[in-house]
């Protein structure tokens, strides 16, 4: 074999020249196993949803007032206005409870949630109640959608969602929500993603 650069004479298992040091075809082979190999660690970009109170928990507070009312309010029609007046108070409370515990649970779930970006891969990972982890090749991911409905664009937050090539709907990607900026947040995605 002889090198390509400067023409000398080089043995058949050579990697590089002994003369130029360029890399012969066998060296550009070695070079591109050792990095496939090497471990892709560091992180561009770390994405954590933010927890928005009323966006999280607005629509439950709504729910649990209709039903509230719908069930007191006849009491008040009646001779005894006095018994809704205490069924409204007691299912308030229970309500109030429930959203507490609620509201505790959801904050901690978005509190462990964690969306990493690495060079060739994204990983979910969520450690609250459940122990959750997954991971998606850059390669096999088909497209990057950002969507912001108008409740969203009130609270300045959106989703994105990472579609892959599975062929099941459930697990189908890495679904983001609770974004905040979240236009900046798709770009420097579709930045990483697209390189």
């Amino acid at each position: 074999m002889f090198c390509e650069k400067c023409g000398t004479q080089l043995p058949d298992d050579a990697a590089f020249c002994t003369k130029c040091g360029a890399s012969t075809a066998k060296g550009a082979k070695t070079t591109e196993k050792v990095e496939e190999k090497m471990p892709d660690t560091e992180v561009q970009l770390n994405v954590k949803p933010t927890f928005k109170f009323g966006y999280i928990l607005l629509p439950s507070l709504i729910c649990y007032i209709i039903i509230t009312l719908m069930i007191s309010v006849p009491f008040f029609a009646t001779e005894e206005p006095m018994a809704g007046f205490i069924i409204m108070i007691a299912m308030l409370l229970v309500f109030a409870i429930i959203l507490a515990i609620q509201t505790w649970i959801k904050k901690k779930q978005f509190d462990n949630y964690t969306y990493n970006f690495y060079k060739t891969k994204v990983t979910f990972r969520d450690s609250f109640l459940n122990l959750s982890e997954k991971e998606v090749k850059y390669k096999y991911i088909r497209e990057v959608t950002m969507r912001q409905t108008f409740i969203q664009r009130w609270f300045n937050i959106g989703s994105i969602i990472l579609f892959t090539n599975a062929e099941t709907g459930f697990g189908n990607g890495i679904f983001i929500n609770c974004v905040e900026d979240v236009q900046t947040v798709y770009k420097n995605i579709k930045s990483i993603i697209d390189v």
